[in-house]
């Protein structure tokens, strides 16, 4: 091998002609290198736009009987929520006896402790609960 000089050009050796396609190709990779960035930002935008909604969606997404379960809780809480509207609109005197009725039903301590016996009857509940389930 020959001993590179150390002020040697190595552009000294080349013709005009064959600097110039040398420009001209460096200009094209530049030029498609910064077509490429724009592409990749653009796709990490639209990307990122749908990854969100895909996200969105995905937390719309509900299986039949998740769907039937809260259909059936907004019915329970609207009927809750009509019903004292509609005492309160007849008489405010049985509007209070009804909201104590409610809360006394509620806060009952018999009714909570049914409530944890009926769960204790059937253990698959119970499992369901503890997240213990073989259903997955």
């Amino acid at each position: 091998m020959a001993a590179i000089k150390k002020d040697s050009e190595p552009l000294d050796n080349l013709s005009s002609q064959e600097i110039e396609d040398i420009v001209r190709s460096n200009e094209i990779l530049d030029q498609e290198n910064e077509r490429l960035i724009k592409e990749e930002e653009i796709e990490a935008q639209r990307f990122s736009k749908t990854k969100s909604t895909k996200r969105l969606l995905r937390r719309l997404r509900r299986s039949p009987l998740e769907v039937i379960n809260r259909s059936l809780f907004f019915v329970f809480i609207g009927s809750f929520i009509f019903s004292f509207v509609s005492v309160y609109s007849i008489n405010k005197l049985w509007f209070i006896f009804y909201v104590i009725s409610a809360f006394s039903c509620v806060l009952y301590t018999p009714n909570r402790q049914a409530l944890k016996e009926l769960i204790a009857a059937w253990p698959n509940i119970e499992d369901l609960l503890k997240k213990r389930s073989l259903w997955k």
